[in-house]
Parts: structure tokens; C-alpha cells; sequence
């Protein structure tokens, strides 16, 4: 281990002339003032620094959302005025398509037409429980759906035509499965249905 000595001998002899130079008695102090300065002025705007760039890309983020808000309410104010110039009778048809009430009964008179229309008779219609909301004056409705299933019994001929009618009814209704078994020993055959209709709540 080296002594004390050896190591201050070093000192004098590497550093000390250094420190005797004139350009370091002279600007030594301030060289070494502006260096400190300097890294305190770094550490103490640097955390301002990283705020301003957060900000900023917050603010992008903001624009390009605001954006993205503008053209849905251009896209909103455009349907609307393209909804006031239709036809009335077009406005009934949609009315009747999705109406702004629950309605079971228009879905109900729908099936039940279809079904005496190609010859099929019922044998069960089901409704899923859903939950009834009390309507909001001069708010926007969104669109629900009310699930059911659908057991109707005829021949393969009539349960197609069925189908087709089903697809073009003035309610809305989406299939969602549909599952055919024999009936008995004769052609009737037993079609299950599981459907959706949709209204504005």
C-alpha cells in the first residue's frame, strides 16, 4: 500500500504546476463558476424541458382528436339533413323498421303473418328478458335489439319461402341460428329460429 506521501509527492509533481499556469490562476475560478452553473442551470430546467415535450405531444394528441370530433359531427349534421330531405313515405318505412319503442307486438304480428302467409303454424315464440329504459326527451336513441327464438312446423318449400319473407318484413330482423328437424314419419319438417329485432331506446 502506498503512503500518504507518495501520494501527495503526485499531486505536486502532476498537478500543482498545472495550477500554477497563468491562464489557470487567472480564468481557473470562472472557467470553473460557468461549469458549475452550467450543470446546475441543466438539472434544474431539464425537468421543465421534459414537461414542455409531454405537453406537446398532449396537445397533438388533443388536435387530432378534435379533428376526428369535427368530422363526426360534419358526418352527423350531413345524415341529419340527408334524413330531413327523404320522402315521408321512405321516413315511415325506417320508422317501421326500427322503431323508437320496444313494440313486441309488431314483432310478434310479423312472425305471425310470415307464418300464416306460407302455411307454417307456431309452435312457440320466445322472448329473451330485457331490460326497459324510460325514454329521454331530445336525446339521441341507440340502438338495442330484442333476442328471441322462433318454432315454426311446415314443409321444406313453405319454411323457405318463409325465410325469404322474413329477410324483406317491414321490422328489422336479423337470423342469428336456425336449426331444421323431421317432424314425423310425413314431409312437415320443425324449424327453429333464433332472430334478433332492433328498436332505438
Amino acid at each position: 500500500m502506498k503512503s500518504k506521501s507518495t501520494l501527495y509527492s503526485r499531486y505536486f509533481t502532476y498537478i500543482k504546476p498545472i495550477a500554477k499556469l497563468p491562464i489557470i490562476k487567472n480564468y481557473g475560478p470562472t472557467i470553473f463558476s460557468l461549469l458549475t452553473v452550467s450543470i446546475l442551470i441543466f438539472f434544474a430546467i431539464k425537468p421543465t424541458i421534459e414537461t414542455i415535450v409531454v405537453l406537446q405531444k398532449k396537445l397533438a394528441d388533443s388536435e387530432v382528436l378534435l379533428q376526428k370530433v369535427t368530422q363526426k359531427a360534419n358526418d352527423l349534421s350531413l345524415g341529419k339533413k340527408n334524413y330531413d330531405n327523404l320522402d315521408q313515405v321512405i321516413k315511415e318505412k325506417i320508422a317501421a323498421a326500427v322503431p323508437d319503442t320496444i313494440s313486441l307486438k309488431s314483432i310478434a304480428q310479423t312472425l305471425e303473418d310470415s307464418a300464416e302467409t306460407h302455411e307454417a303454424s307456431i309452435s312457440a315464440l320466445q322472448f329473451q328478458p330485457l331490460v326497459v329504459d324510460t325514454k329521454t326527451e331530445n336525446q339521441v336513441g341507440s340502438l338495442s335489439e330484442i333476442t328471441f327464438t322462433f318454432n315454426i312446423e311446415g314443409s321444406y318449400t313453405n319454411l323457405l319461402a318463409l325465410l325469404q319473407d322474413l329477410k324483406t318484413s317491414s321490422r328489422l330482423i336479423s337470423l342469428e341460428s336456425l336449426s331444421l328437424s323431421k317432424a314425423n314419419e310425413d314431409t312437415a319438417l320443425i324449424m327453429s329460429l333464433s332472430g334478433k329485432a332492433y328498436y332505438l331506446k
